[in-house]
């Protein structure tokens, strides 16, 4: 997955051509100081992943007074080396590559979401009990191809509940909260270039490789997301599933969760979250009869 063009920057790194670009918006975590600026990394003209630093200083934007500093040509040249001796491969396809810092701002603890406890497995087993009838759950393959700037691609596989598509259902518990939020960042800067709908439903699907089977993604949580960020270790996130990722195709960067249950005869989805927002989503439970959704995924 190539960095998107749209603010990115061109450097040479022995010899070998990237593009790098910083997140211009803070995220409200971004803002409030708990998480640091990220940096995005991805070498041009190949199909291969972009790396993801956490860059060990907060977001210029921050609005608790904390000091940030300009991220240099020559300290990015450095976190390619450094990601290059850790592991990333930018010319192979591949899933990005998270390079840690040396220290960083944790998550946590906390109940889901903030101020809300989440369901228990006895509340959630009740309610499957009780269902007059069971939600369904259908995989598509979009015919719409992702192409990133640069070259490289992929196919999103849609996830549709009862013939819907998740995102459109996401979209919809999401507007209000958007509203709310462009509103009141309007007052703050009323030149701000942002709507309700670049915000509500912003996602991109997953591929099919990563939903169906023989993959076990929403059989049990992911851990794709906890490699990305510190998070104590009785955060609720440590039970959640990736279902949606950002529309940039750096994961890390926008993404919804899901707390996925497993019954001897249900499977129940439930507690809905966007790691970078406190929204408390007026979407599901879902409860899944358990052999439908084993075929639905293809087993």
């Amino acid at each position: 997955m190539s960095v998107p063009k749209r603010g990115a920057r061109r450097i040479v790194v022995d010899g070998v051509e990237y593009s790098w670009r910083l997140r211009r918006r803070p995220t409200p975590d971004q803002r409030s100081g708990r998480t640091p600026l990220l940096l995005a990394v991805a070498a041009r003209g190949v199909d291969g992943p972009a790396m993801l630093v956490r860059l060990h200083r907060p977001h210029p934007g921050n609005e608790v007074g904390l000091a940030s500093a300009a991220v240099t040509p020559r300290e990015v040249a450095e976190l390619v080396r450094e990601g290059l001796r850790a592991g990333w491969q930018p010319a192979r396809p591949g899933a990005q590559f998270i390079l840690a810092p040396r220290a960083g701002a944790a998550r946590g603890p906390r109940t889901w979401p903030r101020g809300h406890t989440h369901h228990s497995p006895e509340q959630l087993l009740a309610l499957a009990r009780r269902a007059e009838a069971h939600d369904r759950l259908r995989l598509a393959d979009n015919s719409r191809y992702v192409s990133w700037p640069g070259g490289g691609g992929f196919q999103p596989c849609a996830i549709l509940i009862n013939d819907r598509d998740l995102i459109d259902r996401v979209r919809d518990a999401e507007r209000p909260h958007a509203a709310r939020e462009v509103a009141e960042r309007r007052r703050a800067d009323p030149e701000l270039d942002l709507t309700v709908d670049q915000l509500a439903g912003d996602y991109l699907h997953l591929t099919r490789e990563e939903l169906a089977l023989p993959s076990r993604h929403l059989f049990e949580p992911s851990g794709d997301v906890r490699r990305g960020f510190a998070v104590a270790d009785d955060d609720p996130i440590h039970a959640k599933t990736t279902v949606l990722q950002c529309t940039c195709g750096i994961l890390e960067c926008w993404f919804l969760l899901v707390r996925i249950t497993l019954f001897d005869d249900f499977v129940v989805w439930s507690d809905f979250e966007q790691f970078h927002r406190d929204w408390v989503y007026d979407l599901g439970p879902f409860v899944f009869d358990r052999r439908d959704y084993q075929r639905a995924l293809g087993g």
